[in-house]
């Protein structure tokens, strides 16, 4: 064979095993990046809780049936008007009876207090309750005290001491006071002119009477020529000031309805005495003062005023018993 022959030969087998071995190299595949793919969590959201409304502040009267409504009205009176200032809410509760939540203050009349953490003013409570209560004493301005003081001022202001109290039967021990003040200024109290009528007097009738027997007995004190008359509570809560002629002068035992027909009243200032246990939280007690208002300053003189109050604070003070 040829010697160029053999060349183009061997020249074309190694051309095409170089063909083949590139025919079977497979470039490796180029690894694309991981993808991540995010899938959404159901999350439970929580189930709303509602909020409890927190009830609101109260302050409360504490009075049984039986309290005196001289005590308990003006106490209800002072709650209210507390409450109202405070953001307070007003109730009345009896003993026995569930307290509201919140309770702020107790005003306890003639009755022992709830256990509760609240303050608690107490007017006349029984002897057992705790020292933690603030008491309010009643005493010094009871009916007795202020029919005294009625007494004394209706002496100052009248001709001869020709006066007089209309009462109940059951309101004799103040009807006795009232004749005591009396003779505290005037002594024997005898008039210079006729009729000579042992003076103070008064009137004592069945708490049942009607008008009829109230009118006979007013008859009866100016058949007497009594000038100035003290009405007892009874007397004023029996309308007996309607029968009373314009030119003699009334004195009141409690706060009157219509001031303008009286020259004056006397009564117990329960809200003064609340006020004062509120205002001191570390005040363990206090008296309940009297109040003397003077509506007609033509029957009574400031300077006779004056003289009135003074008798005043000293029954207050207990330097004076009725």
């Amino acid at each position: 064979m040829p010697r160029n022959l053999m060349r183009k030969i061997l020249f074309g087998l190694v051309w095409l095993g170089v063909v083949l071995a590139a025919c079977q190299h497979t470039p490796e595949a180029t690894q694309a990046p991981a993808t991540t793919t995010m899938v959404p969590t159901a999350t439970a959201l929580p189930s709303p809780t509602p909020t409890a409304t927190p009830a609101p502040p109260t302050a409360v009267l504490w009075a049984g049936p039986e309290a005196a409504p001289a005590l308990r009205d003006p106490a209800w009176a002072w709650v209210q008007s507390l409450a109202q200032d405070q953001g307070f809410v007003p109730l009345q509760r009896q003993p026995g009876e569930d307290l509201p939540p919140n309770v702020q203050v107790i005003v306890a009349v003639e009755a022992a207090p709830p256990n509760t953490d609240a303050r608690i003013l107490a007017i006349a409570p029984p002897s057992e309750v705790e020292e933690a209560v603030q008491k309010l004493d009643p005493t010094p301005a009871d009916l007795a005290h202020r029919a005294f003081l009625a007494g004394y001022l209706s002496a100052v202001i009248t001709k001869d001491w020709r006066i007089a109290m209309l009462a109940t039967e059951n309101e004799a021990q103040a009807a006795q006071a009232f004749e005591d003040g009396g003779r505290y200024f005037c002594g024997l109290c005898r008039p210079l002119y006729p009729p000579f009528v042992v003076y103070p007097a008064y009137a004592l009738l069945p708490p049942e009477s009607d008008a009829a027997a109230w009118q006979a007995a007013v008859q009866r004190l100016q058949a007497a020529a009594v000038h100035t008359f003290v009405l007892s509570p009874k007397a004023m809560q029996a309308n007996v000031a309607q029968d009373l002629p314009n030119n003699v002068v009334l004195i009141a035992l409690d706060n009157p309805e219509d001031p303008t027909r009286y020259a004056a009243s006397i009564a117990a200032d329960v809200q003064a005495g609340l006020d004062a246990l509120w205002q001191d939280p570390a005040l363990a007690s206090t008296p309940v003062p009297m109040r003397l208002d003077v509506y007609d300053s033509g029957a009574i003189s400031p300077g006779r005023q004056r003289l009135a109050e003074e008798v005043m604070h000293d029954l207050e003070a207990g330097f004076i018993a009725p």
